[in-house]
């Protein structure tokens, strides 16, 4: 029996990434189309999906789908495209395979919201043609100004990433290099969201801007070193028609793991760095910190302007919920919010991945959102959180933060990357736990109570006195009380 192959995604949702794109799913049996009833189909689906996950991971995100036949397709309509991605990520190569045996290839699995099952029938805007380059990744279309949530922790980061996208066809100022901005910050913070947020300006502009995750421009310029130069000089080439490059996690592209690819971006760095072209950077760590890279490469890094991003304080953190309540037509109660933003880390992923677990409880108890409601919901998050802050871990966390191995934290050497984040580690130990200095002290090596004391003491005296160390205290002791 011959297969025909036929595609029956809507552009527009292949674009958002909704559903799944292995080429075995668009194949069909050329047999004749038999009818099926979506409720009884996707009943049959469900009885297969059940057997092999918890039941309340099966009540949380397959029960509240609510299904429909279009044509040769299973449409799954969703409440959100946060709750779309899980399905996406978790549950539908499983459903397509199940469809795939049950339907004989007559029936395939899509994923929509309400709000894009509207939208998709409408043109996109001709101004997007052709804005991206090609090599680029998508920006995330809800990563706007207008969404970002300003607060005293990212103010700086907000208003410099606002700046340059004001400057769009200016001419830079030749005695400040304004059209550089470096951001830094921990994961989850708002770092991606600002700087997708200066690509849609870009975008409306009518202007091009190419935007790269480090593994996609490791991707790009591996694939063009395997061609020789000609390749690589016609990558820079298409790259450099682009009137804004953005690099996210930087820190990552370095001389040491990839001199090579560290060597294209600071081509790159040159050419976005002068006329009227803008780069924005995104790392972990300010460019003084990023030990891997050679002081050539720093300098450079460090000549524009460098925003930090912190944790947002707990009043930012009601906001960012309220606001992201709002997007997604929640109502969420003030003290709903409190309760959150005490309990949930302190970054907007795991915040907004919060609300949508309340939502999907609400959904399918069918009832209203109230303090009551949202403790039930995020009962295990937070019962996860208090088991997680221990000594041993917060020796994982500090050992990883500051790039060194845990044996060198609770062995002899005194050097003072090694010593200071000791210090760190146990005055992290001494704020969370209840353990005393003479515990402590054992958990490093059978160390004297005194010298656990003493490192309290200096990472106290430091933390008035010096940015650095009190900026890696605050990052620390947020990631830790949310582990």
């Amino acid at each position: 029996m011959m297969a025909s192959n036929i595609s029956f995604f809507d552009d527009g949702l292949f674009d958002e990434g909704l559903i799944g794109t292995d080429s075995s799913l668009v194949v069909v049996q050329s047999q004749p189309l038999q009818s099926f009833d979506a409720l009884q189909l996707w009943q049959f689906c469900l009885d297969e999906l059940k057997k092999g996950i918890s039941d309340s991971e099966f009540h949380q995100w397959l029960k509240p789908l609510k299904p429909s036949i279009e044509g040769h397709v299973l449409v799954l309509t969703a409440i959100n495209m946060s709750f779309i991605r899980k399905i996406k990520e978790r549950f539908l190569d499983d459903i397509q395979q199940i469809l795939e045996v049950y339907t004989k290839g007559q029936i395939l699995a899509e994923l929509k919201t309400e709000k894009v099952a509207e939208k998709t029938t409408k043109k996109r805007p001709s101004f997007k043609l052709g804005v991206k380059i090609e090599e680029s990744n998508p920006i995330e279309e809800r990563f706007t100004f207008e969404n970002f949530v300003k607060g005293k922790s990212n103010a700086l980061a907000y208003n410099a990433c606002l700046e340059l996208s004001k400057k769009i066809g200016q001419e830079k100022n030749s005695s400040i290099d304004n059209h550089l901005v470096f951001i830094y910050g921990s994961s989850g913070l708002g770092k991606t969201h600002l700087m997708h947020a200066v690509a849609h300006r870009y975008q409306k502009a009518g202007l091009r801007y190419c935007y790269f995750t480090k593994d996609q421009f490791f991707k790009v310029t591996i694939d063009a070193m395997r061609g020789g130069d000609g390749r690589i000089d016609g990558l820079i080439k298409r790259i450099c028609r682009a009137d804004l490059l953005i690099v996210d996690d930087v820190h990552l592209i370095n001389n040491k793991n990839g001199p090579k690819v560290s060597q294209l971006l600071m081509t790159l760095f040159g050419e976005f760095t002068k006329g009227d072209k803008c780069l924005i950077l995104a790392s972990d760590k300010p460019p003084a910190q990023m030990a891997n890279f050679d002081g050539r490469f720093l300098s450079r890094f460090s000549s524009g302007l460098t925003a930090a991003i912190e944790p947002p304080d707990i009043e930012t953190r009601m906001q960012i919920l309220q606001k992201k309540a709002s997007i997604m037509n929640m109502d969420l109660p003030k003290e709903c919010a409190l309760f959150i933003a005490q309990n949930i880390p302190p970054d907007v992923r795991r915040l907004e991945g919060a609300l949508n677990q309340v939502q999907a409880n609400a959904a399918i108890i069918g009832d209203k959102i109230d303090l009551r409601l949202v403790r039930h919901a995020l009962k295990d998050r937070i019962e996860a959180k208090a088991r997680a802050v221990n000594a041993e871990n917060i020796k994982d966390v500090v050992a990883e933060y500051y790039g060194i191995a845990q044996k060198d934290l609770i062995g002899k050497k005194r050097t003072r990357t090694i010593a200071r984040p000791r210090q760190m580690a146990m005055a992290l130990i001494r704020e969370l736990t209840q353990d005393s200095f003479p515990e402590i002290g054992q958990v490093f090596g059978g160390r004297d109570h005194t010298t656990v004391m003493h490192a309290c003491e200096k990472i106290s005296q430091l933390c008035q006195t010096d940015p650095n160390i009190q900026k890696d205290y605050q990052s620390l002791m947020a990631t830790l009380e949310f582990a």
